[in-house]
């Protein structure tokens, strides 16, 4: 970052200086232009590519992963920095039952448990329902027909935490609506979104990321050349040389 502000920098020095000694500068000036409006795009598209691809992978690689657990008995509390849960054999998301939360977008929730049918639930053993599963618009108006994430497969008893922290308190205004309509205590909820295969959903991501990244940069190299014919031209009607 550094780097390319000095770079822009020195471009720039030497555009004006050749400017105001009446030499030459068209290419310099062109150069300059360029040079920051590509800085800019760079700096922005970075940021973007950072939050759309790396920030998640990153995340739930450094977060801890349990196997195993079991939504009748565990406590949420026992695994606040979990990244990565496998869920026991039997453990589904109990799709009829969910909540959601409308503020410009439906954000959905749904308990994760296990051995309940859908359309029955009882209070789990531990006396509290601390694990959810969560989305956003994939589901019903009243939370019914929740379908975020692999839900509707029976294959999936895993979840990845939730790391959309604006959403989270959309999420957890959800789960308190839940719990005081049904008088069922929820004392440390953990958001997850719900997958068959937690290690291939993460891979994807860097695959995704790598394939967004090859096509921004042919696209910046292209759209260059096209910003470096338009500027100089630009340049030449107005009379500079």
């Amino acid at each position: 970052l550094i780097l390319a502000t000095v770079c822009c920098l020195l471009v720039t020095l030497i555009a004006i200086f050749r400017l105001r000694h009446r030499k030459s500068a068209r290419s310099w000036v062109s150069a300059s232009l360029l040079l920051w409006l590509s800085f800019a795009c760079g700096a922005w598209y970075g940021n973007q590519y950072w939050y759309n691809h790396l920030v998640k992978y990153y995340t739930w690689h450094d977060m801890a992963s349990y196997l195993n657990i079991d939504p009748e008995t565990d406590k949420g509390q026992s695994y606040m920095d979990a990244g990565t849960v496998y869920f026991k054999d039997g453990s589904h998301v109990l799709r009829s039952h969910g909540v959601s939360f409308h503020n410009g977008e439906m954000y959905c929730v749904a308990p994760i448990v296990m051995g309940n049918e859908a359309g029955s639930f009882t209070t789990p053993r531990s006396g509290t329902v601390d694990f959810w599963a969560v989305g956003k618009n994939c589901c019903g108006i009243s939370g019914a027909d929740f379908s975020c994430g692999d839900s509707l497969s029976g294959m999936a008893h895993s979840g990845l935490r939730s790391l959309d922290e604006r959403s989270r308190s959309m999420y957890l205004l959800g789960v308190q609506e839940w719990s005081a309509t049904n008088g069922i205590p929820v004392k440390h909820p953990l958001f997850f979104e719900w997958v068959k295969d937690p290690v291939s959903y993460i891979d994807e991501l860097q695959v995704n990321g790598s394939i967004d990244f090859v096509y921004g940069t042919a696209m910046s190299f292209f759209l260059s050349l096209v910003a470096s014919a338009l500027s100089h031209n630009l340049l030449q009607k107005m009379g500079l040389y």
